[in-house]
């Protein structure tokens, strides 16, 4: 049985069954406010099969997480207008975004006192650690 659907034109046109192939893993907020890391991550992640909404500090990712649902936020620890310490801690104290996985990521070596799911150290296996974290994060939480 053929699952392809022909448009007006006659062009495939991909069913249900189909578009669930090409789905993504997961919407994931990322806040970095260092532009070059901030496009970095988000090509990543998206070349991962991540939908990506990217927020160049706390204050703009905490709006985009009001209006929008997202499985994980990776968050910078250190941002303007509002930091990503205090953001996590919005983030845990707000029931509305008690699902969410947060992986916090800094340039120094000791955790936070944020309460998130994965700290992570930005070094040169930034990438790597960051798709594995999420990877275990997404997985553990379906």
């Amino acid at each position: 049985m053929n699952n392809t659907v022909r448009d007006e034109e006659s062009n495939p046109v991909k069913t249900d069954a189909q578009n669930d192939e090409t789905a993504t893993k997961g919407r994931i907020l990322l806040a970095e406010d260092d532009a070059a890391m901030r496009r970095l991550l988000e090509v990543v992640l998206k070349r991962a099969g991540y939908e990506v909404v990217a927020a160049e500090d706390g204050l703009q990712a905490m709006q985009a997480a009001g209006t929008q649902q997202f499985d994980l936020a990776v968050i910078d620890a250190i941002m303007p207008n509002l930091s990503g310490l205090e953001l996590c801690r919005i983030f845990r104290a707000n029931p509305m975004w008690q699902n969410m996985r947060l992986v916090m990521m800094s340039g120094m070596e000791s955790e936070s006192d944020c309460e998130a799911d994965a700290h992570l150290l930005k070094s040169s296996r930034l990438q790597e650690e960051l798709l594995e974290t999420i990877s275990g994060l997404l997985a553990a939480s379906h």
